[in-house]
């Protein structure tokens, strides 16, 4: 039996709302660092968002962009100091919306930058308003609070299926609703720092997560709700390999 210890790149716990996925994400992040001995080449980007509690929690170089332009700014990083790992952790306001078009231009160009987007379909620290891009049909949010109505504000859009249509790397959707997908989505965050490693192209890791405040919901409610409603929205599991020459859910 291993015993799993924290991380040694987690150097002080921060003030996450209970139940937020933010902090699982930021652990699946710092042990795959240290599983492939990288903490001396990271240099990490973060949204001011829910993100920007990672500048106090882990022990890298850390850059906060300005909010949405996150993956340009991971962009800059990378084309001068091409060196070295350079990560993303933003939300799916920042990446899908507000930054629709940096993370587009990201993909677009194939970057070599390991992007991870948390869905958990809204405005998470502006106060959960709708997110266009992820927030469900009939989701009540701080700006639908009658619910999310197609009429008004059309579908929710899934990302990975118009990013799987332009040449990149890797593109992959994992959640958390239970330790198997966490293991999955960790292998997904691995194979994205794997890629940077081996000096390959963009490669973004999208992951369902619970906002179990925003959501008005609890902890193990906001899960639920991730395995039953939003995987059926944002169905998990591999987009694009381009080692294997395959798209999994397209």
């Amino acid at each position: 039996m291993t015993a799993l210890k924290k991380p040694r790149s987690i150097i002080q716990p921060v003030s996450f709302c209970a139940g937020c996925g933010h902090a699982i994400i930021q652990r699946l992040i710092a042990e795959c660092i240290e599983e492939l001995g990288l903490q001396d080449q990271i240099i990490a980007c973060c949204d001011i968002a829910c993100s920007e509690w990672s500048l106090d929690a882990l022990d890298y170089d850390f850059i906060a962009g300005p909010h949405g332009r996150i993956a340009a700014v991971a962009t800059g990083i990378k084309k001068v100091r091409p060196d070295k790992i350079v990560y993303a952790h933003a939300g799916d306001g920042s990446s899908y919306v507000i930054g629709l078009t940096e993370t587009c231009y990201a993909a677009i160009r194939d970057v070599p930058i390991t992007m991870i987007v948390v869905n958990n379909a809204c405005l998470g620290m502006t106060g959960g308003q709708m997110n266009l891009a992820t927030t469900l049909l009939g989701d009540k949010t701080s700006s639908s609070p009658y619910g999310r109505s197609k009429d008004s504000t059309g579908h929710p859009v899934d990302m990975l299926k118009l990013i799987q249509n332009l040449d990149v790397q890797f593109a992959a959707r994992g959640a958390l609703f239970d330790p198997r997908h966490i293991e999955e989505t960790k292998r997904y965050i691995k194979k994205g720092f794997e890629n940077q490693v081996s000096k390959k192209g963009f490669s973004v890791i999208e992951v369902l997560s619970p906002c179990p405040t925003n959501w008005n919901l609890s902890p193990v409610d906001a899960m639920k709700k991730i395995r039953e409603e939003n995987t059926k929205v944002f169905p998990l599991g591999i987009y694009v390999d381009r080692e294997e020459r395959g798209t999994g859910c397209g």
